[in-house]
């Protein structure tokens, strides 16, 4: 597989795949299509620790409870669903080897401007599920888990974004050991 990826870069077809992507969601909308930026949102994020853990997950952004702007700036409360799979990929370890999450997020959401391009900063807090209390060496203690998330990135063509986001989860503590989970990922996501 990495072979035919390799071949598809050097032929060219990967980059004219990209910027064929780039041009499509640049390209000028029907206003009906256009999608504003407070409404609901699907993203897809993966990512890891920088060690032995892996994050893939889908995530659901609903309407926006309160909105509000400061000249270029608007600000938007806004709540996020997300499910993902964590996978552990180092040594045998007494703990599973993967396991699900299911949590929600309160975000706060602020972007600059109103043009095709524009940046964003987000900021949330939530409570998670996941369905072991251990992965791999880290012993959660608990199922329940606090998160905390910060993202950055770029809104763009009226309908997509994409951005880092750091999350961390914790159970505050509630039960000891408490074994937190720090992951950077790639979000990629779209209004509708």
């Amino acid at each position: 597989m990495i072979r035919h990826r390799n071949v598809l870069l050097q032929s060219g077809y990967g980059l004219s795949a990209m910027l064929a992507l780039l041009a499509i969601s640049l390209s000028p909308l029907p206003a009906a299509a256009v999608a504003a930026p407070d409404t609901p949102a699907v993203a897809l994020r993966g990512g890891e620790d920088g060690n032995d853990y892996e994050r893939i997950g889908l995530s659901m952004r609903l309407n926006p409870l309160w909105s509000s702007r400061w000249g270029n700036w608007q600000v938007s409360a806004l709540p996020e669903l997300e499910l993902s799979h964590l996978r552990y990929t180092g040594p045998a370890a007494a703990g599973p080897d993967s396991m699900n999450q299911v949590g929600a997020i309160a975000l706060l959401h602020l972007h600059h401007g109103e043009g095709r391009m524009r940046p964003y900063v987000e900021a949330g807090l939530g409570a998670s599920l996941f369905s072991h209390d251990r992965l791999g060496n880290k012993d959660f203690s608990t199922r329940f888990q606090f998160s905390e998330h910060l993202g950055l990135g770029l809104e763009f063509a009226g309908r997509w974004f994409a951005g880092l986001q750091y999350s961390h989860y914790s159970n505050a503590d509630i039960k000891k050991p408490n074994n937190g989970l720090d992951l950077q990922q790639i979000v990629i996501g779209a209004h509708f």
